[in-house]
């Protein structure tokens, strides 16, 4: 069948589903450049044998770029924000609200169902634009330890 277009001579089957497949690369590509602003994420973490968990979140910031100066921009950032929330790393920090740290923490974890956390260290993480979470180098001077919600002072 000479001079017929390539899709005339496919069932209608495999056009749909061509389209389908079209459709869905536009849509990627439209949710991508949808991104405006290049933007940072901080947070506290606590190590597990095979998993990290996340223990608190610091609002999102908006940075120059996803490159690589954007993610010295989001570490030095995030550094920064940790050591002023946590007086460079102590659990027991007074924050403005009237808790230390680590109480903060351990409420948070308790109304996402976590009850008890006994013995981790708190380790600050940057994520850019939507990547991996990177370590910031910054973490808890002493380990945190969660009882009911409240926090503890860690015994070995």
């Amino acid at each position: 069948m000479q001079g017929q277009p390539a899709l005339a001579s496919l069932h209608p089957r495999e056009k749909s589903f061509i389209m389908k497949v079209f459709l869905l690369l536009l849509a990627t590509i439209a949710v991508a450049s949808a991104q405006s602003e290049p933007w940072c994420r901080c947070a506290a973490f606590v190590t597990y044998e095979y998993m990290e968990m996340m223990v608190y979140e610091f609002p999102e910031v908006i940075i120059d770029s996803c490159e690589d100066d954007g993610a010295k921009q989001c570490k030095n950032r995030c550094i920064k924000e940790l050591n002023e929330a946590t007086n460079n790393g102590d659990l027991w920090y007074m924050t403005d609200m009237g808790f230390s740290v680590g109480q903060y923490i351990c409420a948070d974890l308790m109304r996402h169902t976590i009850y008890f956390l006994h013995n981790h260290v708190v380790y600050g993480y940057y994520e850019v634009c939507g990547g991996a979470w990177q370590y910031t180098g910054v973490k808890s001077q002493e380990m945190l330890c969660c009882n009911g919600g409240e926090h503890e002072h860690c015994i070995a």
